[in-house]
């Protein structure tokens, strides 16, 4: 059941995240904070028992972050791989002193994040460790506020994620408790005594995860095969050979492929020269700056939409611990396409 309580108050949320900045708090470490932009904030989307508010851009994901942290009641749990933003902890710490239970868990290989972490946990926040095998890490990007919304995509907390080409969602609805039941299952797999619900039902967004399981990697295989019209991707790293085959054949029956890419990847230029040979467009992200194309998106026949955390590589789709999101949405489709485009066009040259 999910009444009124469990709905994102959205009209005044949409207001929030132009000014999340702005509202006092905890002094916040401010030291090698990006600069700030103006956030695009986008039309909710209700997707059967789920509201999403896309947040195509980094200004916008951090907007709705501020937002959400500053207005967590009850609870606040966070999966982090990259985590440097001083600012965003002092926020957690200000949750921690008035009483919201705080709970994250870090990957312990990420090297930059350990003063950050080390701060929430002198600060009273409870911080467990991902157990890691070789070779993996915990690539997750979550953000949980009293089990009610939710953030989650591709995008760090780092000192210049605000600047890279992210996308995610602020998410209420079943999908919630979907991202919930992964959290508490990280828990576990950390050593930590949590119960862990059955997952809940949800037709049109579809939460995945690998290390444990392979769903991210079958459901971008499936969606490839699936698609009949189209197949839009934008890419920080992709370079898993049986995608390339799959894209390959898509390709070759007629499917029109576009890739966007991340140049500073060298694996993507092998990946560019392929599908290109089978009549793919495909260019190379052309910085502004310093930022990174550092989204992880598939759009299949303009209807739905595969995104998050997964680099799709090998190690992303059978190593590392990801998560990502695959929706059924047209809406939501559209808007991350009409970003994509945006991100084409000024890539030209």
């Amino acid at each position: 059941m999910y009444g009124p309580a469990r709905r994102l108050r959205l009209p005044l949320l949409l207001l929030a995240l132009l000014v999340a900045s702005c509202a006092p708090g905890r002094t916040p470490s401010l030291a090698g904070a990006p600069r700030p932009l103006s956030p695009v904030v986008a039309a909710p989307i209700i997707s059967g028992a789920d509201q999403l508010i896309p947040l195509p851009d980094g200004p916008t994901a951090f907007a709705a972050i501020v937002d959400v942290l500053r207005t967590a009641r009850r609870s606040i749990d966070l999966e982090l791989y990259e985590f440097q933003r001083l600012d965003l902890a002092s926020m957690l710490l200000d949750a921690h002193d008035r009483g919201v239970t705080v709970t994250a868990i870090k990957d312990p290989s990420e090297r930059s994040s350990r003063p950050t972490w080390a701060e929430l946990e002198q600060g009273g926040v409870r911080v467990v460790a991902f157990p890691l095998d070789r070779l993996t890490i915990d690539h997750v990007k979550l953000l949980i506020v009293d089990g009610a919304r939710a953030i989650v995509g591709g995008i760090n907390w780092g000192i210049h994620s605000p600047l890279n080409h992210d996308v995610d969602v602020l998410a209420a609805g079943p999908v919630v408790d979907n991202l919930e039941r992964v959290f508490r299952q990280d828990l576990a797999l950390a050593g930590e005594p949590i119960p862990i619900p059955p997952p809940a039902t949800d037709r049109l967004v579809q939460v995945l995860v690998t290390h444990p399981g392979d769903g991210i990697r079958a459901a971008a295989l499936a969606a490839v095969a699936a698609a009949r019209h189209s197949i839009d991707l934008e890419m920080f790293v992709l370079s898993d050979r049986l995608i390339l085959d799959a894209l390959v054949a898509a390709a070759r029956r007629g499917v029109g492929l576009r890739a966007l890419l991340d140049r500073t990847q060298p694996q993507n230029a092998t990946t560019m020269a392929l599908l290109q040979k089978a009549g793919a467009a495909v260019r190379f992200y052309v910085q502004a700056g310093d930022e990174l194309l550092h989204a992880k998106l598939g759009i299949f026949d303009g209807g739905t939409v595969l995104f998050g955390s997964c680099n799709w590589s090998y190690s992303g789709f059978t190593r590392n611990h990801e998560l990502d999101l695959l929706v059924r949405d047209a809406g939501l489709a559209q808007i991350f396409l009409t970003r994509l485009d945006q991100d084409w066009a000024a890539s030209a040259a």
